[in-house]
């Protein structure tokens, strides 16, 4: 019976994303699930979106469309209204998989986990032609304040958490607008006594789009990563060593991404992006892009 299952709180963010809206209120919906509750707040959106959550609208348990200050703040609307024990957000480009709801509700009667994490698959089109399969590692504090080293292997859609936990954080920061996923989980895993339970199995499916909001500002996104990490650092850390791991791995994924945007010949967001490189460590940059573009001449 419905009242004897976890209720499960979904929220989706959009804006003028009627392009893929659709599909994914329909994998949300298609789940099947009888405790959802499942809320749609749309920023304002001009497009057809609104006539999508329209046609939606009698399995919504909420949904409003008005001018908000972006996707954080748009989050933090839907879940002050949340009531189920389990949360997450599933973005309007994104997709749930089939039977992932029912898979989460099993494992929270095995183990109220405050953090269930399962695999997610990257898809550009077709989400049965994957291109990539993400699998979750080092949901650990304070080893997840350390995003340069690559042990924290993170993803927001397939991350599912309790209701417990997010309150007892404090919720999302609504300043935040790239990394505000990573800050939330960094803060959950430093509550005293967190649980964190893992699924080999795949309940989500993230869009792969040149339009992503993380795809246009890899600086920006780096940058709040960055002031959400460091000062969170343990006084027992080598502060200076892991600020030059940290600065040399920024500088780095800035380059990449100033060498992608080139290719696309996008030449202010490659420009943007090499400043940015330069900014965060100006001798390792250099340094980096010559060793690169060494390898690219002997291959």
């Amino acid at each position: 019976m419905a009242s004897e299952l976890p209720r499960i709180t979904l929220v989706t963010p959009s804006l003028n994303q009627g392009e893929f809206l659709e599909e994914t209120l329909d994998s949300v919906l298609s789940q099947g699930y009888p405790n959802l509750e499942y809320m749609v707040i749309d920023g304002g959106s001009t497009d057809a979106s609104v006539e999508i959550i329209k046609r939606h609208s009698q399995h919504l348990r909420y949904w409003i469309s008005e001018p908000d200050r972006g996707q954080s703040d748009a989050l933090i609307k839907g879940f002050a209204r949340a009531t189920g024990e389990i949360m997450n957000w599933i973005n309007a480009d994104d997709l749930l998989r089939p039977g992932a709801l029912a898979l989460v509700a099993s494992t929270w009667d095995k183990m109220h986990a405050d953090l269930i994490i399962g695999e997610d698959q990257q898809f550009n089109v077709c989400v049965d032609q994957p291109v990539g399969r993400f699998r979750p590692a080092g949901y650990a504090h304070p080893e997840c304040l350390r995003f340069w080293d690559g042990r924290f292997h993170y993803h927001q859609p397939p991350t599912f958490f309790s209701r417990r936990a997010y309150l007892a954080t404090g919720g999302l920061r609504a300043d935040l607008h790239y990394v505000m996923d990573y800050d939330l989980y960094c803060r959950m895993l430093a509550l005293p006594d967190v649980q964190v339970s893992y699924l080999d199995q795949v309940l989500s499916a993230f869009r792969l789009h040149p339009a992503a909001k993380t795809a246009r500002a890899k600086s920006r996104f780096l940058t709040e990563l960055r002031s959400v990490s460091r000062p969170r650092w343990p006084v027992e850390w080598n502060a200076a060593g892991e600020q030059l791991a940290m600065d040399r791995h920024s500088a780095e994924c800035s380059l990449f991404q100033a060498a992608q945007s080139l290719r696309s010949r996008d030449l202010r967001a490659s420009g943007s992006a090499l400043l940015a490189a330069l900014r965060f460590a100006p001798l390792h940059a250099a340094g980096f892009a010559l060793k690169r573009g060494w390898e690219r001449r002997l291959g």
